[in-house]
């Protein structure tokens, strides 16, 4: 039983399992190869640079995007900055950072609020600051690759198909089951999913009366997405004509997001997974998210001005991440859940983003020796939440904390021409922090202050290639506190 709730609350970025390493004096040899984060570097070819947070709460991986951002910037001609937030919530930031007179509150007013945060203010004011000079060739923008509020994405469409075509805004008005549906149904979907066994109501029964409910609702629907989309592609020269190209495919965008939306729904009700209890409709939405991100970083990567940076959690980001999908399997062999392993299996952005893109692809995640949590939702509303220390005890975190200075970046093809680092690098498991969201988790239970839930057991260099150390991370400040 303890094994499924940790592994369920690491593949939504909670929990993860740990131990820990006796330390071995590398500092010496680190030393070479560590560098203060305004001397990172990225090889010849790269296209897109993913930087990963350990956790979604500590005000340091916030902080630490614009120092990257102000490398990437100058001395690698990015000019585009991307978020794990919602596509649909772009339009406004990129007019606030163009200079238009548009308060940063409104700016991403809709988004996350473990964004609304001094740290992310300053990278975005930062942004709008620099375009105040910049010739129209050089503006920085930024897009949100995420895909899960179809309440942001129809308003955003339909604002645009009122001003182009009204009877296309007419056929979209006419989808009957809304966010607030699609959201009930995928928690109905999850069944009992996050409840201990013993006190789960979830049935085979209940999963095919939900089934004959809203199947046939649901897939109506997704036709109706269907040839709305292809009448939008159909009418490409005169929707562009009315409006302009990147309107267009914003447009478009934003549309094939909302058919991602539904199609999750769709083919958890098509396909019989009464037999899962939850996992099958956790991967398949999971699968279906980060596929759908990826093929956003694709197409801004198309219509932009040089490499770049995406940003998200360290799950998201990394190339690989075995330990979170392995957890999740053995979670479900334990409950006897029984369907084949390949369908339990999870596959995030970073990987997908390598098998199109192979070494244009560049991954760095982020770590600390020593992390103050919190629930995000207790640091927006509480200025002193419940808190809880968690303390790395690695090999490798506890040579860099040994460094001079309180953060370093370490670029493994580097370090590796050590034997030694080589080794811990490319070939010894280690133990790393891995902590998403802890909404939902009361740091005054006792079950949730142990520090062997935050850590993950990984290869770093099959999941990134190159990793940003903090000796400490703190809590995020709340924009305007």
């Amino acid at each position: 039983m303890r094994r499924l709730i940790l592994a369920l609350m690491s593949v939504v970025s909670i929990l993860l399992t740990a131990c820990s390493s006796q330390p071995v004096d590398l500092t010496n040899k680190l030393e070479k190869y560590a560098v203060p984060v305004n001397q990172l570097t990225v090889p010849d070819g790269v296209q897109i640079i993913g930087l990963g947070e350990a956790t979604h709460n500590n005000g340091e991986f916030q902080s630490v995007r614009l120092d990257v951002f102000k490398v990437l910037v100058e001395k690698y001609g990015v000019r585009t900055f991307v978020l794990e937030e919602d596509f649909a919530n772009s339009e406004l930031m990129n007019r606030y950072l163009s200079g238009e007179e548009i308060e940063l509150q409104e700016a991403w007013e809709k988004w996350f609020p473990f964004y609304h945060t001094q740290e992310m203010a300053e990278l975005f004011e930062w942004m709008r600051e620099y375009n105040r000079s910049a010739s129209s060739e050089e503006q920085l923008q930024y897009w949100g690759m995420d895909v899960q509020r179809s309440e942001l994405m129809l308003p955003a469409l339909d604002n645009y198909l009122k001003e182009v075509d009204r009877e296309l805004s007419k056929e979209l008005n006419r989808i009957q089951v809304g966010s607030t549906d699609l959201w009930e149904i995928s928690n109905l979907l999850l069944g009992d999913i996050f409840t201990p066994i013993s006190e789960r109501a979830w049935t085979k029964s209940d999963y095919k009366q939900l089934q004959r409910q809203w199947s046939p609702l649901v897939q109506k629907e997704v036709q109706l997405i269907e040839q709305l989309i292809h009448r939008m592609d159909m009418n490409a020269d005169l929707l562009i004509a009315k409006s302009d190209e990147q309107m267009y495919e914003v447009a478009m965008q934003n549309i094939q997001s909302i058919y991602v939306t539904y199609s999750v729904i769709n083919d958890s009700l098509l396909r019989d997974f009464s037999e899962g209890n939850g996992y099958l409709h956790f991967v398949s939405s999971s699968n279906h998210r980060d596929k759908a991100m990826k093929e956003k970083v694709d197409w801004i990567l198309n219509q932009s001005n040089g490499p770049v940076l995406i940003a998200g959690h360290n799950g998201h980001i990394s190339k690989k991440n075995s330990a979170a999908a392995d957890n999740f399997v053995n979670a479900a062999k334990d409950e006897n859940i029984n369907v084949a392993s390949k369908m339990l299996k999870l596959t995030y952005i970073g990987e997908l983003l390598e098998e199109s893109y192979g070494d244009a692809y560049y991954a760095i995640g982020t770590t600390f020796n020593e992390g103050v949590l919190a629930a995000d939702s207790k640091i927006m509303t509480d200025p002193n939440p419940p808190t809880f220390t968690i303390h790395s005890d690695n090999i490798l975190l506890n040579s860099l904390k040994d460094l001079p200075a309180d953060r370093y970046f370490l670029d493994f093809d580097r370090a590796k021409q050590d034997e030694q680092l080589n080794r811990l690098i490319s070939k010894d498991e280690l133990k790393m922090p891995y902590v998403g969201s802890l909404n939902g988790v009361d740091l005054n239970d006792p079950n949730h202050r142990k520090i062997d839930n935050y850590y993950s057991g990984m290869i770093i260099d099959d999941s990134f290639d190159a990793l940003i150390h903090f000796r400490k991370v703190d809590v995020f400040t709340p924009y305007g506190r």
